[in-house]
């Protein structure tokens, strides 16, 4: 069986990218006085970043216990530093489950002022009483623990002995979950040419594994081969084709009998579950016209019996959150299976078959439910499992890998590390003076998109919190800080200073999941003007000198393949194209003396220049192999830098500083190199650059022994 092309599926393709490389390239006065925060509240962000996106519990405690050594008066932290204590106390496992009881139990005794803490704390309390009554024999108690300091991309065996992996060059090898080892299925994977394995999944009998192969970055294969790697069989060949669509079916189980594999086909915009024949190849067809949002991993399960198949579907009042679905096998008798105005993802079937499993933020945090359900229908109200379990249905996250037969839950949990970085450097003698470090000590890992104030005295950069994006403030050479939340504002993207020194313009979006665009916002007050709102996709921003226009990037049209460099009039908003591409240009600079404008055009693989104006550009450099990250003029004009993939780095994420004049010419590689380097910045005097560092981190956890008897456990 071959699937054919159909519409445009860039999104999907790109994010099989980024999860295939562990890398994501990109998602008063004239300077303004920093100010110190509250030291309880930095330390208490800091905490809970060591805690949530490091996954350093120990550390967090220390973080939290000191708080609430420091600062006894200020109650509100105490009390939240002491929840959040125990919390990472209940992670640990079994052995400090009675010091994250002790915490919750303080909290409601010596904070009772606390209210919002203390009905949490309540809730934890109830649920360590249940815990005790639902022991398993042998007074085996509920914990989470890692497995591997990776992520697999594949499943366990039935019997959590194996996994089914991709290991770092891309092949598929099947570890042993004890001791580690290795034993390759597949030898010819290569980042660069673009053949890797996608993802995997290992059949009821633990005898064959299913799994997608990569080919060109233009063929996505279905393979089914023995667990030792005999028998190797291609079922179907699909096509990726980024610019004109493509079809192609990606494995999510297997049916109980292994005689067949269930997946989700992705076919340009449109998405199908099917079943996939061992014997035949033969295609089955059980449900069109899934409810998907383009980007995110979705999730098919199939019973353990085979009959009944869970899955999300978006909903219908299209605010991106989705509810949990149930139908037969095939195809018929659907119906909700959770419908709640929260976001509800599936994580997967129990072992008997007669509950599911599945992940919601109903409570304000993402929280492990169950649900019962008989016959095809749900029974009863969910149940709450686990309290923080981590965000799903989003490229990084708790992605679900399957069950074992003892009810152990395994998962992968990405999180991803950006950080803005200076160093100082000669530019004609391309020698780095000092090495690169960071500019901020808070928020580790949740820092990017900075760009240095008119004076040099300043860098602004924006920082990721909960829900939405702090702009900040730091003083390179005194390490003074400032912080301030745009009024209205949620997430912040690329920021670019305006000359006057008193205000920013930044890609950002509404609170509570408004329209995206560029805002203008005044550094003293916080206030957040609108500069364009009409349009999708908005891109590096960038002013001109007199202040007067903002030139930026617009995706126009995915699906006719428009892309639009825009200038915009800050005061009165009038729109004027630029310049017209076939593909994205998201990253682009203007010239120190106002006249040009450079940028990576990604359809022609070049680095061009041309002037404000518009009309025909100029390119001014080719690049045969890798590509570049970004683009940066130097201050007096001369040269343009960019950050480039070198050849063979397509999976180390690793990326060099290069130069080239202006003019053209061959370019000189400065001895500076980073992880996910890009968005690359100079200090007005030409002697320090700044740019961001990216990196996805992945580990493989299980949830054991969180089933009551009647759930799944035997």
């Amino acid at each position: 069986m071959s699937f054919s092309k159909n519409r445009n599926n860039l999104g999907r393709y790109l994010l099989l990218l980024a999860l295939a490389v562990g890398l994501t390239i990109a998602a008063g006065a004239a300077s303004p006085v920093p100010q110190n925060s509250s030291q309880h509240k930095v330390l208490f962000e800091k905490a809970k970043f060591t805690m949530e996106t490091r996954g350093d519990l120990k550390g967090a405690i220390d973080l939290f216990e000191e708080i609430i050594r420091k600062y006894p008066n200020e109650r509100e932290y105490a009390a939240k530093s002491l929840y959040l204590a125990g919390v990472c106390y209940e992670k640990l496992g079994e052995r400090q489950g009675r010091q994250a009881e002790a915490a919750f139990r303080k909290i409601v005794e010596d904070y009772p002022e606390q209210t919002e803490e203390v009905n949490l704390a309540k809730e934890k309390l109830l649920v360590f009483e249940k815990g005790q009554a639902s022991l398993r024999p042998g007074g085996v108690e509920f914990g989470m623990r890692r497995v591997f300091p990776f992520g697999t991309f594949g499943s366990p065996s039935p019997d959590g002995r194996f996994f089914s992996c991709r290991d770092d060059s891309g092949d598929l090898v099947i570890i042993e979950t004890a001791t580690g080892k290795k034993r390759r299925l597949t030898n010819n994977a290569s980042w660069d040419k673009g053949d890797f394995v996608g993802t995997s999944r290992i059949s009821p009998d633990g005898r064959k594994v299913a799994y997608s192969w990569c080919r060109d970055f233009t063929t996505m294969d279905l393979v089914v081969a023995g667990i030792d790697g005999s028998g190797k069989k291609t079922l179907c060949q699909g096509k990726l084709e980024p610019r004109d669509g493509g079809e192609y079916f990606w494995p999510c189980g297997w049916t109980p009998d292994g005689q067949a594999v269930i997946g989700l086909i992705f076919n340009g915009e449109e998405q199908q579950i099917g079943f996939v024949s061992v014997n035949d190849a033969s295609l089955r067809i059980v449900k069109d016209r899934l409810r998907f949002r383009r980007n995110n991993p979705e999730q098919v399960s199939l019973s353990p019996d085979g009959r009944w198949i869970a899955y999300d579907s978006r909903q219908a009042d299209d605010t991106g959150r989705y509810d949990l679905l149930l139908m037969a096998a095939d195809g018929s008798g659907e119906v909700p299976l959770v419908k709640h105005p929260a976001d509800d993802r599936l994580l997967a079937w129990t072992r008997r078959g007669d509950s599911i499993l599945f992940a919601s933020d109903r409570s304000g945090s993402w929280d492990a439910w169950l649900v019962s359900a008989k016959n095809g229908k749900p029974q009863g109200d969910p149940v709450l499992i686990k309290r923080d379990f981590g965000t799903v249905g989003s490229p990084t996250g708790i992605v679900p890998l399957g069950i074992s037969r003892d009810g152990s839950f395994y998962y992968e949990a990405r999180s991803w590390m950006e950080e803005v970085q200076t160093a100082a450097l000669d530019m004609e003698k391309i020698q780095i003076l000092t090495p690169p470090h960071r500019v901020s000590g808070s928020f580790e890992g949740a820092n990017c998109y900075a760009d240095w104030s008119p004076d040099g005295k300043t860098i602004a950069f924006s920082s990721r919190r909960d829900g939405a994006s702090a702009l900040c403030f730091v003083s390179p050479d005194t390490g003074e800080h400032k912080e301030i939340f745009p009024r209205g504002l949620g997430h912040l993207g690329r920021i670019n200073w305006h000359p006057d020194g008193n205000s920013v313009v930044a890609v950002g979006s509404r609170q509570g999941g408004g329209a995206g665009g560029i805002y203008r916002v005044d550094i003293e007050s916080g206030t957040v003007t609108p500069v364009v709102t009409e349009g999708s996709g908005f891109h590096s921003p960038r002013c001109t000198l007199d202040g007067k226009y903002v030139f930026y990037e617009e995706d126009t049209s995915w699906e006719d393949k428009v892309f639009r460099i825009m200038r915009v009039d800050i005061e009165t908003r009038e729109k004027k194209e630029i310049y017209r591409s076939t593909d994205q240009i998201i990253r682009m600079d203007i010239s120190p003396d106002g006249k040009s404008l450079a940028f990576l055009e990604a359809a022609d693989s070049c680095l061009k220049t041309m002037t404000l104006s518009g009309g025909q550009s100029h390119i001014v450099y080719r690049f045969d192999k890798g590509w570049a990250t970004s683009v940066a003029w130097s201050p007096d004009g001369r040269y343009l830098f960019f950050s480039r993939i070198p050849e063979g780095e397509g999976k180390t994420g690793r990326i060099e500083l290069w130069r080239i004049s202006s003019q053209g010419g061959e370019p000189v590689k400065f001895p500076l190199q980073a992880r996910g380097m890009e968005n690359l910045r100079f200090s007005p005097d030409g002697k320090r650059i700044s740019f961001n560092t990216f990196e996805v981190r992945y580990e493989t956890w299980v949830m054991e022994n969180f089933l009551p008897k009647s759930a799944g456990n035997k």
